[in-house]
């Protein structure tokens, strides 16, 4: 799906996308999903080389970046937070023509290209650049990556509560949780890296294209580098619960394992004076004793008693 927008009387406004005229005279033509003929018709709009799908999911090194005469080429991740099992980093690629036109590509609906598009729509925004879209779309981005740290302290205190919990019966639940907030929290610093590495790129280009907004630049690589140790810590603090957890889940066991070791214990001296007076011998020398039943009885309830209150003065019970 093509969605493009120009800039007329002051203001952006979507446009028609089925005229080749109208896409070669936006300036922001954003592609969610893109079909091989969608493809097709940006190559022939557009003054930079357009890669491939296949391409534009590269992400090494030698294709993140691409320098052309007259723009670059840049692929960029966006955190995805779909539902619980279903967080992930989306691939955009960037087409950024200095003078005139930007471009986004993606395979997957990114919560920043969406949110801008309505703004626009709604003409809350007066974005005239395509360099205005692209800042402005890096900060949308660190925004909502704060964001959901914020999200991801509140959440970890909320299982922290749960799983330091003495009487905790859903340590098993917590430690599911604690999971997926690792993984988001990888994605996250993932995105900042990715983000960084970015904004470091064009910064060492030292294009025209930047040069009356280095210190935009500067600014998100700023957030950036406060971020990154809010993520460390909440990194930490999601493995400390996740030990926490692992350890009361383990001395619960063990008290588990202490109650059936003791019983075994208590119940093994009365077992064994059961067993012995339960033999049938025909020689036996308490066998016509008129008190040696009560005498057993007697005797396996002190076997029995006696072990149990040993424990107990021991404080093991």
């Amino acid at each position: 799906m093509i969605q493009a927008f120009k800039y007329v009387d002051n203001h952006i406004q979507i446009i028609k996308t089925k005229n080749e005229q109208n896409l070669k005279d936006a300036i922001w033509i954003d592609i969610n999903e893109p079909s091989k003929k969608e493809m097709k018709l940006i190559s022939q709009i557009s003054s930079l080389p357009v890669p491939t799908l296949e391409e534009i999911q590269e992400i090494e090194s030698s294709s993140h970046y691409e320098s052309y005469e007259g723009g670059f080429q840049l692929n960029c991740l966006f955190l995805q937070l779909i539902g619980r099992d279903d967080n992930s980093n989306a691939n955009v690629l960037f087409l950024v023509s200095y003078d005139d036109q930007i471009i986004t590509i993606c395979q997957d609906e990114v919560p920043e290209l969406r949110l801008l598009r309505t703004y626009l729509k709604k003409n809350l925004l007066n974005l005239s650049t395509p360099k205005e879209i692209f800042l402005k779309l890096m900060e949308m981005k660190i925004d909502r990556i704060a964001d959901t740290l914020e999200d991801s302290y509140k959440r970890l205190n909320k299982i922290g509560k749960n799983v330091l919990s003495v009487n905790s019966d859903n340590i098993e639940e917590g430690i599911e949780d604690l999971a997926q907030e690792d993984d988001t929290l990888g994605m996250i610093r993932l995105c900042l890296m990715d983000t960084q590495r970015d904004m470091l790129m064009l910064q060492k280009r030292k294009s025209r294209w930047l040069q009356d907004d280095k210190e935009e630049i500067s600014d998100i690589l700023i957030d950036i580098d406060t971020l990154m140790p809010h993520n460390t810590f909440l990194s930490e603090k999601t493995d400390f619960l996740m030990n926490a957890a692992q350890g009361f889940i383990n001395i619960q066991q063990n008290k588990i394992i202490k109650i059936f070791s003791i019983a075994s214990v208590v119940f093994l001296p009365p077992t064994m004076i059961a067993s012995i007076y339960g033999m049938n011998f025909r020689f036996m020398p308490e066998l016509h004793w008129s008190i040696g039943y009560p005498f057993a009885l007697v005797l396996i309830a002190i076997s029995g008693v006696a072990p149990y209150l040993f424990f107990k003065k021991k404080g093991w019970l």
